[in-house]
C-alpha cells in the first residue's frame, strides 16, 4: 500500500516499490529453503496452509524486528546483513519443526522396495545450484541498498565463500571416497554462498 516511486524507508536511493519486491523475494526464498527439508514427504494442500501461516506468524514479524528501524532487535543494535536471522535461522528452525511434524523418512517405496535418495537428474541439480548461487549475489549485494563498496564486498565475499565451500567439498570427497561428486559440490556451493 502506497509503495511506488517514493524513496523507501530503508534507503533514499531506491524506490519503495523496489524495496517491497526485494523483501517479498526474500520471503519466497526463505520458504523455498524451508520446504527443501520436506520435499517428497509433504502433501501440497497442508504445505500451502503451513507456508501461509508460517510466513505470516514467524517470518514477517522476525524480519520486521530485525530490518525495520522501528523493530526491537534493530533498536538493540542487532546487525543482520542479507538475512542471517530471518532467512537462515528461521528457515532452519521452520524446516526442523515441519520435519518433526511429518516424522522420519521411512526409506521405502512401493511394495517395500528401498528408495534411493539420489537425484534423478544431475543436470537439474547443477542448474538449480547455478540459479541459487546467482540469486544469492543479488540478495547479498542488494542488501547494501545501493551501488557502493559495501555491495561490491558482499558480492565478492559471496563468490569466495561459494568457491571455498566447493573446493573444500571436492578435497573431502577425494580424501574420503576417492571420487569427485558434482552433486556434493553443488550442495556445498549453495550452502556456503548463503
Amino acid at each position: 500500500m502506497n509503495v511506488l516511486a517514493a524513496p523507501s524507508p530503508a534507503s533514499p536511493y531506491i524506490s519503495a516499490l523496489l524495496f517491497a519486491q526485494f523483501q517479498a523475494q526474500f520471503a519466497a526464498v526463505t520458504i523455498g529453503i524451508l520446504l527443501g527439508a520436506v520435499a517428497e514427504r509433504a502433501r501440497i494442500f497442508p504445505t500451502i496452509v503451513f507456508t501461509f501461516v508460517w510466513t505470516t506468524l514467524v517470518y514477517c514479524p522476525m524480519a520486521c524486528w530485525i530490518w525495520n528501524p522501528q523493530g526491537w532487535a534493530y533498536k538493540w543494535g542487532v546487525l543482520d546483513f542479507a538475512g542471517g536471522g530471518p532467512v537462515e535461522i528461521a528457515s532452519g528452525m521452520g524446516a526442523l519443526a515441519y520435519s518433526i511434524i511429518l516424522g522420519p523418512r521411512d526409506g521405502t517405496g512401493p511394495k517395500g522396495v528401498i528408495k534411493s535418495h539420489r537425484p534423478h537428474s544431475i543436470s537439474n541439480v547443477v542448474l538449480g545450484t547455478t540459479f541459487l548461487w546467482f540469486g544469492w549475489f543479488g540478495f547479498n549485494a542488494g542488501s547494501a541498498l545501493g551501488a557502493n563498496l559495501r555491495a561490491v564486498m558482499a558480492f565478492v565475499v559471496t563468490n569466495l565463500a561459494g568457491c571455498t565451500g566447493a573446493m573444500t567439498w571436492i578435497f573431502m570427497d577425494w580424501r574420503l571416497e576417492r571420487k569427485w561428486s558434482v552433486v556434493g559440490v553443488s550442495d556445498s556451493r549453495v550452502s556456503f554462498a548463503n
